[in-house]
């Protein structure tokens, strides 16, 4: 079934003007996520460290989260911004 899903901040690094994002779905899912929504977030949190702005860079990474005997059954999506 879709689901809509939402970032959140999982790390990134002030030193390195990085943020990074995530979330989680299971296997049984189709995610929806919002890029405008993770914009925002990764904005957020760099102007807090004192930037102008972010860009997402690199594109979305997924990972198996949890893996059974049956197979991967959660998975980890995350994607990473470049504070400006």
């Amino acid at each position: 079934c879709m689901v809509q899903k939402a970032w959140i901040p999982t790390g990134g690094s002030k030193a390195d003007a990085t943020v990074r994002l995530a979330y989680e779905y299971k296997d049984f899912e189709i995610p929806q996520d919002n890029s405008s929504q993770a914009l925002d977030l990764a904005r957020d949190r760099c102007r807090a460290w004192g930037f102008r702005d972010a860009q997402h860079f690199g594109g979305k990474h997924t990972t198996c989260n949890f893996q059974s005997v049956n197979g991967c059954e959660s998975w980890l999506v995350t994607a990473e911004f470049q504070c400006l």
